[in-house]
């Protein structure tokens, strides 16, 4: 902005201006904000959640938005008023130059000198500027105070944290590390969290930004298994959404922008729907609600006082309880979490809305009058008129010239503006209309259906009478075997030309999978339906067909014959929980498979189903390029048992220098061969790593004796999307 507006203004350019500018940015933001979830109440807590988190990242973004890319905004007035005060006091400058310099002549020619005595107004003006500039560093001391005490604060919460981590138990028995496994896999993770217990703990909780940990209090020795998959599936919920991260951020906005109301609720309402959407996805992962609210409830009554530091995810807080429990039991509401086109769409058009809002800049309009503060005559005269003291003065002088340049630039200034208020205003609609859906349409709540934006009002009908056929159970008599489910999905399945409708049925079909008409359409429908995500569910519905020769011959064909990656990974897994082992021979054969997941599902395919002898494909993988082909394959020999392994299990142990993680799998695969292994595992007792020696040890004390294997996990449920 023009320095000499910021004069006439009578403040400092430098200070109180940025400063409000900065805070009129934030306020807008969150507003924007609170409107918007305010709109998306029937929406998810997933999508809230990301307006919000977005907000708060924004505004840790505007102040570096402000300085390096601003975006002119012409609302200011005009600089007429900043021009004819600087020419004023140019002139009073000049007159008081002329009275100085006859005062000069007159000494020289023995006249009296005359006193010339600054401006009254000019000294008041500087005077203003000291005292805003003196009360604006005062302020500045304030804020940075208060924020060094906030930011020791949360320092000293994560000190805590660390305390409380370092003095924890790991919870590595097998009654704690199955549910953990289990329930990593319902949320696909990679890699499960440290699972700690703790005596200074009194509610769960999860932390660590770059080490994800989980920390359970001391009472989680007497909980029962589904409590214990309930406390799981909300922490590891939290870890799958990366929850740590906008919990840091939104600690630090408040700690940066202290002195706003609007920031600390919008703190706090990230975190609130971060603990409901981590609800949403226990419910949409098979917990059912009135089970997982019991859990809840027990939990936060129990303890009296929570103790937990502000930086980690405490599982519950009483005074935000009441909210989350009649979430969690309406049955209205939506639990599924946003699909990847939806949060693109949310995070993309908040994004763009906090950039447009944090580099705008507030300018002064163009002029578009000649400025009346000297005459033509009086600009040719004076030499300084065309010279760097006035760089208008062309274009004073040639004034129509200047009137058309001034009325182009307005011109194409409103136009670009109003170009970006309509661009913003279609996709604030869009966004409301995609974060709204129609209440008809709205899914089952265990299940994610992505509503495409071509779908026309009868596939939305179509869509949403399949999920409440499903979610309500059909229509039933009195006999029994009376369910019309399993007739009416594979009808579906085999008719329709939604392909979103279709795999919604197969997914439907798998708790029938057993039955002829349901195997029937699954097995169709994996042999010749075109989409390839319906084949894709329609493979891991068959892995419920117990044993059936038909479903073995569509999953082996699939295997072998499909184009999909990911279809011949699904058929893979079903071949191994389908349990019929004819299907070894085709699933040795996939070893050969281009996609490593091919291979490594293959893999665990048949060390599920546990022939009698290791195939030799199966220990030539102890080679593979892949890593974790090779440690599968170790697995599958460790599931086996097979002496014949022996050799090239001692090979692959002394190939592998660097990663410890495929030596303790060959160790262990080792073990599990029995006294023949004695001979490959006594001499790593000399070995100079105590973990690979403990490691041994146990071994030799049993092939059991090195605990339960970590993955591989069973496949995640592919849930229609």
């Amino acid at each position: 902005m023009n320095s000499n507006l910021f004069a006439a203004l009578g403040v400092s350019a430098s200070s109180n201006i940025p400063m409000a500018m900065l805070l009129t940015k934030a306020t807008i933001i969150l507003l924007l904000a609170l409107g918007m979830t305010v709109v998306m109440q029937r929406a998810s807590a997933g999508a809230r959640h990301l307006v919000w988190l977005v907000s708060v990242a924004a505004l840790l973004f505007v102040p570096a938005l402000t300085a390096w890319g601003p975006l002119p905004v012409r609302v200011l007035p005009a600089l007429a008023a900043a021009t004819d005060q600087s020419s004023s006091i140019a002139g009073s400058k000049s007159r008081e130059t002329q009275t100085i310099d006859a005062g000069k002549t007159g000494l020289t020619g023995q006249s009296t000198p005359k006193v010339v005595t600054p401006p009254e107004n000019g000294a008041n003006a500087v005077i203003s500027e000291s005292s805003l500039k003196t009360g604006f560093s005062v302020l500045l001391l304030i804020w940075a105070a208060v924020m060094a005490v906030i930011a020791a604060s949360l320092a000293y919460a994560a000190l805590a944290v660390r305390r409380i981590v370092k003095r924890a138990r790991p919870l590595d028995t097998p009654d704690w590390l199955n549910p953990l496994w289990e329930v990593s896999d319902r949320l696909a993770l990679d890699q499960p969290p440290r699972l700690l217990r703790s005596e200074d703990a009194k509610m769960p909780f999860a932390c660590g930004l770059f080490a994800p940990t989980i920390v359970l209090p001391a009472e989680c020795d007497s909980w029962s298994l589904d409590r214990r998959r309930a406390v799981l599936l909300h922490e590891l919920a939290h870890v799958r959404r990366h929850d740590l991260i906008g919990h840091t951020l939104g600690r630090l906005a408040c700690a940066v922008y202290w002195f706003h109301p609007l920031v600390w609720t919008a703190a706090k309402q990230l975190r609130s729907e971060s603990e409901r959407a981590c609800d949403d996805l226990a419910l949409a992962c098979g917990a059912r609600a009135a089970d997982y609210a019991e859990h809840l409830l027990d939990i936060v009554t129990s303890v009296r006082r929570d103790s937990t530091p502000s930086v980690a995810l405490a599982m519950a807080r009483r005074k935000e309880f009441e909210g989350r429990m009649l979430a969690i039991l309406d049955p209205e509401l939506r639990h599924s979490s946003p699909s990847r086109r939806q949060s693109a769409t949310l995070i993309g058009s908040l994004a763009l809305i906090s950039i447009v809002v944090g580099a705008a800049a507030p300018a002064p309009r163009a002029s578009s009058q000649r400025t009346p503060s000297a005459s033509v005559k009086d600009l040719e005269s004076a030499p300084i008129a065309k010279g760097k003291g006035y760089p208008d003065s062309y274009e004073i002088i040639d004034g129509s010239r200047t009137h058309v340049n001034t009325q182009m630039s307005m011109t194409q200034t409103e136009r670009t503006s109003t170009g970006t208020s309509v661009n913003m205003q279609t996709a604030n609609a869009q966004l409301f209309a995609q974060a709204d859906p129609r209440a008809d349409a709205r899914p089952d709540p265990r299940v994610d259906v992505r509503v495409d934006a071509g779908a026309d009002a009868s596939e939305i009908a179509a869509r949403a009478g399949l999920m409440k056929v499903l979610r309500q159970g059909g229509a039933k008599t009195a006999g029994a075997g009376s369910d019309e489910r399993p007739a009416l999905l594979a009808k579906v399945l085999a008719t329709d030309k939604d392909a979103i409708l279709r795999r919604i049925a197969a997914w439907g079909l798998a708790e029938y999978a057993q039955t002829q008409v349901a195997a029937d359409a699954l097995v169709n429908a994996l042999r010749h339906d075109s989409d390839a995500s319906v084949r894709e569910m329609a493979a891991w519905s068959l892995a419920d067909a117990n044993k059936s020769s038909a479903a073995t011959d569509a999953l082996s064909a699939a295997l072998r014959g499909d184009t999909n990656v990911p279809v011949r990974v699904i058929s893979a897994w079903a071949l191994g929980s389908v349990g019929d082992r004819s299907a070894i021979g085709p699933l040795t054969a996939a070893l050969s498979d281009a996609s490593p997941e091919v291979r490594k599902r293959a893999l665990w395919a048949i060390g599920d189903l546990g022939p009698k002898q290791a195939p030799p494909a199966v220990i030539a993988l102890l080679s593979d390029r892949d890593p974790g082909v090779r440690e599968l394959a170790a697995w599958t020999l460790y599931q086996i048992e097979d002496p014949a392994a022996i050799p090239a299990l001692e090979s692959a142990l002394r190939a592998e220098k660097s990663n410890k993680e495929l030596q303790i799998a060959y160790i262990k695969a080792l073990a599990a061969t029995g006294e023949k292994s004695v001979d490959a595992l006594k001499g790593l007792l000399e070995s100079t790593d105590p973990e690979i020696k403990s490691i041994a040890v146990r071994a030799l004390a049993g092939g059991d004796a090195t605990g339960p294997w970590p993955w591989p996990w069973p496949e995640p449920r592919p849930f229609p999307e």
